[in-house]
């Protein structure tokens, strides 16, 4: 019964938003989202202010589009005046920063700065848009933290019992010394008392049969005495004269012997045997990474020597082997829309989604306009060749060169450096040695730069072998990274191929020939260093993350006669 009335209950019609009386919903205004029977309708299109409103029927396929339309459009021509409540605002003051309607143009807005509506509400979308992703990646750094307090807290709870389980391990050790030094010491002192115990018994052996002789010797002497007979006196006169009277051993007892003597130091001194309290670095709390592919796609290449992921469906591999670069469409599988012709050695995509290209063996950086397909030279580096190139999001464009020759026979007349250059091509800076002199580089396979505009570049210092080297503003050496010894080890050497960053400033490495991905820190922690064959990223050649934050990995097929080198989709989560 009650269940019955509850369905009832929940059948009664919701009524117009405006009147609260007629259940007669016929008609819905989009901008105002509000529904509404067929007299409010009229009364609702009758208000100045939403003479514009668009009312459709609540029924028709028409209200679902337009509020499909209206999650993205935002409605600028109906914005009432606060100060001419009659009217609407048509412009927007940029000297008062505030909507402004025809009457406020006419006077207190006179020669003031104004601009359309439109456009300075789609500037200031751009903006909450950079705002929100702040506050996205903020929040993704607060995770970050969180993520690392609950690792640094597990680590210290670690370290405490590891050091409480030391001093544990070290008191019983000593105590166990103690012990068995304690043993040997009352060992001695037994021993020693069996010494001067049998010196004793010897001693009182020795006096026993002195006074045993010297008793008989005196009765003897007191028997001749009391015979009163002068010959025995004669004839036992000599026997008893002629020797000496004996006398107890002349064996002294034992002048010496040992005894414990307790240590006069102060008992404080005692930590120089057990051991102290020291400072020491606290165990740094990590991020746990996660990285999981989940999606994969044959390309019909034998190697994707190069990935750049343009929008959500759209990206550019290339393959310096067949001289070329493919434009190609991600849906189910891969399509390549567009072939060009050209060798590429590095690519980086501008803010409005041309490519930079440095072509192999040549001086030339080319602009690549992707709406055309049409390639120009941008700028040159004359005699030098350019290497691994990177466009900043400050649009700065950071190029490695080197000079023509053997790329690992380097000799002092070797240039190998980074070239920072503004998008009018003007060189700005440039870094080759350290503040010691030192040589920062070998080979700048590839560059990529950070949230602290840091540079971070992978340097090919043979065929196989590599590391990150990472510069600050002033080019100066901020860390260094060589591998995962428990990856890179024996005959595994670590060579990187190509580094990328995150939002938040985590650093990922393709390391090929170990068919794994490093995740470093800012500072150059290492965070994970995983194998991801398992998951079918074998030989991984380039990276790239897409504006969802999704990391690309571009391979080798393994094969110089196969051309279905995968391209993998990998979700990250710190």
């Amino acid at each position: 019964m009650a269940f019955s009335q509850s369905i009832k209950r929940a059948q009664v019609p919701k009524p117009c938003e405006l009147c609260e009386t007629d259940t007669n919903i016929k008609w819905k205004c989009v901008q105002c989202n509000t529904l509404m029977c067929e007299k409010c309708k009229k009364i609702h299109l009758k208000v100045q202010t939403s003479i514009k409103h668009d009312i459709v029927d609540v029924k028709s396929s028409e209200a679902k589009h337009a509020k499909t339309e209206m999650e993205h459009t935002i409605i600028t021509d109906n914005i009432p005046c606060q100060i001419h409540k009659r009217k609407l605002n048509c412009m927007f003051c940029r000297t008062c920063e505030h909507l402004v309607c025809p009457e406020c143009i006419t006077d207190p807005h006179k020669k003031h700065d104004l601009d359309s509506i439109d456009k300075v509400c789609n500037e200031k979308k751009r903006e909450l848009k950079e705002l929100e992703s702040q506050y996205s990646n903020k929040f993704t750094l607060c995770k970050i933290e969180d993520s690392k307090v609950n690792d640094f807290k597990t680590k210290y709870e670690q370290f405490f019992a590891e050091s409480v389980q030391k001093i544990n391990q070290q008191e019983k050790l000593i105590i166990d010394e103690v012990r068995k030094y304690g043993k040997a010491l009352r060992e001695q002192l037994e021993t020693e008392k069996q010494r001067i115990e049998k010196s004793i018994t010897e001693k009182e052996k020795n006096i026993a049969e002195v006074k045993e002789n010297l008793l008989n010797k005196q009765s003897n002497i007191q028997e001749i005495l009391d015979s009163n007979q002068a010959a025995k006196v004669f004839s036992t006169y000599p026997e008893f004269s002629e020797k000496e009277i004996p006398n107890a051993s002349v064996k002294a007892l034992p002048e010496e012997t040992k005894d414990f003597f307790p240590t006069k130091q102060n008992l404080k001194t005692i930590s120089n045997l057990f051991g102290s309290l020291q400072k020491t670095k606290l165990p740094k709390g990590l991020p746990k990474v996660n990285l999981d592919v989940i999606n994969s796609y044959a390309t019909d290449l034998n190697t994707v020597n190069r990935v750049l992921i343009q929008d959500d469906k759209t990206a550019w591999i290339s393959n310096v082997r067949k001289s070329t670069l493919c434009k190609i469409i991600i849906d189910d599988t891969i399509k390549t829309v567009k072939e060009i012709s050209v060798q590429v050695y590095d690519m980086s995509l501008t803010d409005n989604n041309d490519v930079f290209l440095s072509l192999k063996n040549s001086s030339d950086v080319s602009l690549l306009t992707t709406k055309t397909g049409e390639i120009k030279p941008f700028l040159s580096v004359s005699s030098l060749l350019t290497l691994g190139i990177h466009v900043t999001k400050h649009n700065g464009i950071i190029l490695g060169v080197k000079e023509r020759g053997n790329p690992y026979n380097l000799t002092d007349k070797s240039c190998r450096k980074v070239i920072i250059f503004g998008m009018d091509g003007k060189q700005k800076q440039s870094h080759e040695y350290d503040k010691h002199k030192q040589r920062l580089f070998t080979i700048l396979y590839r560059i990529t730069s950070n949230v602290n505009n840091d540079i971070l570049v992978i340097d090919s210092t043979s065929n196989d072998d590599g590391r990150v080297v990472v510069l600050d503003r002033e080019g100066q050496v901020k860390w260094t990274y060589q591998g995962n010894p428990q990856v890179n080890s024996g005959n595994k050497l670590y060579n990187p191929t190509d580094i990328v960053t995150t939002s938040v400033g985590h650093v990922i490495v393709s390391d090929v020939n170990n068919h794994a991905l490093h995740v470093l820190s800012g500072e150059g922690d290492l965070l994970t260093c995983k194998v991801m064959e398992d998951q079918g990223i074998i030989y991984p050649m380039t990276l790239d993350i897409d504006t969802k934050g999704q990391l690309w990995v571009g391979c080798y097929s393994g094969n110089e006669q196969k051309t279905d080198a995968k391209l993998h989709e990998v979700k990250m989560s710190f």
